[in-house]
């Protein structure tokens, strides 16, 4: 039976922000899940990966997607 290691990022706020990370989580290992409430969007992303060092270069790539998504004017 091989291992299966898995991280989630949360994150709240407007749907067009919201759009963005969940383009940018749509590569392999990554699935993305929104809902609305109050006004904000609650987004979800899972990452999994049988790799522990794949999943951290996943993720760290992901994070710097987010914040150059975040920095964009």
């Amino acid at each position: 039976m091989s291992e299966l290691h898995e991280a989630t990022i949360e994150w709240v706020g407007n749907a067009e922000l919201a759009a963005l990370f969940l383009a940018a989580s749509q590569r392999s290992n990554c699935e993305g899940n929104s809902f609305e409430k109050n006004g904000e969007i609650h987004l979800t992303v899972k990452i999994q990966h049988t790799s522990l060092q794949s999943l951290r270069d996943i993720v760290d790539a992901l994070l710097v997607d987010f914040a150059e998504i975040e920095e964009s004017p």
